[in-house]
Formats: C-alpha cells, sequence, structure tokens
C-alpha cells in the first residue's frame, strides 16, 4: 500500500474503534472505488463480531461511497447521514461535473465530504454528508457564472437513472492499457501511450504509471477530455491471434 491508501486503512480503523467505544453509529468520509477496495480487503478480517460495516453513498450502485461502522443492534439512518441536494437553473445544460465539483471546492469543501455528482437533463443531484448540507445550501449561489436554486431532497424522494453506456467490440493484439485504449477510443497506440505517459489515464481510479499495465475484466479506465470505459469481457483468441473484448463506454 502507497501511503494514501494507509491513511485511509488507518481512519477505517479508527472509525470501527469508535463505534465499538461509544455504541454509535460513525462514518468517514465518502470513498472512491480504489480506497472502498483497499478498505474492505484490510478490515474484512478485523472488524469485531458485534460491529456491522457498510459502504453506501445514497443509492444502489454509487460510486463514492461512506463508509459506515454502527453496533449490530442499531439500524442506520441514511437521511441523517447522507444529504442530496437538487440543484436546478435556468442553463442547467451548460454545467458539468467539473463545474459542479469546482464549484463546491471553491467553498473550501474537501473532497471526502461530497459524493456522487449526477449531472440530468433538468436538474442535478449531489450527494454530501449530512452536516455539511446547510453550509452549502446557504453559499452556494452559482456554478461558474450560473445562478442555482438548491433544494434538499430525502433519499427515498429520488430517482437516480441507469447509467448509459455503448458497447464497443473491438480486437487487440494485446491486453496492455495502450493497446486497450488504442482500440476502445480508435487512436493510435502512439497516440494512447502519450496520454499514460502525460498522467492523464486512470484504472480504477489510481493514475496509470505504465504503457505496459495489463488490464482485466471489470477495470475501470478514465482519460482526462475522453470520458471512461469499463472493460466488459476478454474473449479468446482470433485466428490472427488477437485478443476480442468487449467495451461499455459510459456516455
Amino acid at each position: 500500500m502507497d501511503t494514501d491508501d494507509k491513511l485511509i486503512v488507518s481512519k477505517a480503523f479508527d472509525t470501527v474503534s469508535i463505534a465499538e467505544r461509544q455504541y454509535i453509529c460513525k462514518t468517514m468520509g465518502f470513498l472512491n472505488p480504489h480506497q472502498a477496495a483497499v478498505v474492505r480487503r484490510e478490515i474484512s478480517r478485523k472488524i469485531p463480531s458485534d460491529i456491522s460495516v457498510e459502504f453506501y453513498g445514497g443509492y444502489k450502485d454509487a460510486e463514492r461511497c461512506l463508509f459506515i461502522c454502527f453496533p449490530e443492534y442499531l439500524e442506520p439512518d441514511y437521511d441523517s447521514i447522507i444529504s442530496v441536494l437538487e440543484i436546478t437553473a435556468r442553463d442547467i445544460d451548460k454545467m458539468s461535473h467539473r463545474d459542479y465539483l469546482g464549484s463546491l471546492m471553491g467553498l473550501g469543501i474537501k473532497r471526502e465530504n461530497i459524493g456522487d455528482i449526477l449531472p440530468l437533463e433538468d436538474r442535478c443531484y449531489i450527494f454530501t454528508k449530512s452536516d455539511i448540507s446547510g453550509y452549502i445550501i446557504d453559499n452556494l449561489l452559482k456554478i461558474g457564472r450560473h445562478g442555482v436554486k438548491i433544494c434538499k431532497r430525502s433519499l427515498s424522494e429520488i430517482t437516480v437513472p441507469e447509467k448509459k453506456t455503448e458497447q464497443v467490440r473491438t480486437t487487440v493484439s494485446s491486453l496492455r492499457l495502450d493497446c486497450i485504449l488504442s482500440g476502445a477510443l480508435n487512436m493510435s497506440r502512439g497516440r494512447a501511450a502519450e496520454l499514460i505517459r502525460a498522467e492523464k489515464v486512470q484504472v480504477n481510479f489510481e493514475t496509470a504509471d505504465s504503457i505496459s499495465k495489463m488490464l482485466s475484466p471489470d477495470d475501470l479506465v478514465s482519460v482526462r477530455n475522453f470520458g471512461r470505459f469499463k472493460v466488459a469481457e476478454i474473449g479468446g483468441l482470433t485466428r490472427k491471434g488477437r485478443y476480442g473484448i468487449i467495451i461499455e463506454k459510459f456516455i
């Protein structure tokens, strides 16, 4: 584990310890999928028998999730833990995920206090830790140059649409990152290698540091300014010795 992962794991153990000692529901900040996977792996066999843990981000299949610890006899009140802020505006279609996140960070809010940001056609849902929702409502008056209205919703009020994906079938000579990136985004391997070396590519939320990194099914690849895709399936070799793969591109 690197230093950042060790710090996350240490905080997770502290969270479990507080929940156990004080008999309360205790959370730590929102984790991205990589961080959540590290915490799951490191604490899975070390959780006290009378403590339950959950990873929950406010809706099914949330990407960023809170780590929630509580005595097994308690039932967490999720609406007191996670708030959903509904953003509406006249120019809502001109605002991107980056705009929302940048405006929130501009208020001095740490990333760990913000969950998923879901821009939709006529609104945007922002999931936050409940203890900062009031501050956001009082102070987030604009997204970029656009005035906005904010309304707090309960988790049961909202409907989160399924993520839209497009399947791409292609063949690659190798399961290396540069090869799959080239096939998925229809670019040359040289261009794919440039993006990786420029640290513009992440695999499972970690910056890729090698063009020869081997990918596996379910790996999530994010490319700055190009979006993200998942390696949905890796088939066998074709007659020409190439791998048939299925890519799911997020639209």
